[in-house]
């Protein structure tokens, strides 16, 4: 079941331009779900040069400001997205409202990490 579930965030990571479809939430709850299935699947995520570079650097010690302002500006953007043009219903725009809220605050209350140096030319 975990196998499946991991597969699940990995083909919504395919999706995740989409509004509503995070990219950071399906890259950890694949590596989770990979962790408990799949050492093979585990061990390629987690040395993907993009993905594993996100999870090591939560797991470690956080995030970092800049990472903070683009998940949050792309919560905004996929959530406001939903609720102007998506939705008719005012109940579901106040539930993706508070959803949008608590995502940035969980994203802001994450420990805060200082960025690697990057090699000078």
């Amino acid at each position: 079941m975990f196998l499946v579930l991991g597969l699940i965030c990995l083909a919504l990571l395919a999706l995740s331009f989409l509004p509503g479809i995070p990219t950071f939430d399906m890259v950890i709850l694949a590596a989770f779900f990979f962790s408990m299935s799949s050492d093979r699947l585990y061990g390629w995520i987690m040395n993907h040069p993009v993905y594993g570079k996100m999870i090591r650097g939560y797991r470690s010690s956080g995030l970092t400001m800049r990472m903070k302002w683009v998940a949050s500006v792309a919560i905004a953007i996929s959530l406001g997205l939903s609720i102007l043009i998506l939705l008719d219903r005012t109940w579901l725009r106040l539930l993706l409202l508070g959803v949008g809220v608590f995502a940035v605050w969980f994203v802001f209350s994450r420990p805060t990490r200082e960025p690697e140096p990057t090699a000078a030319g």
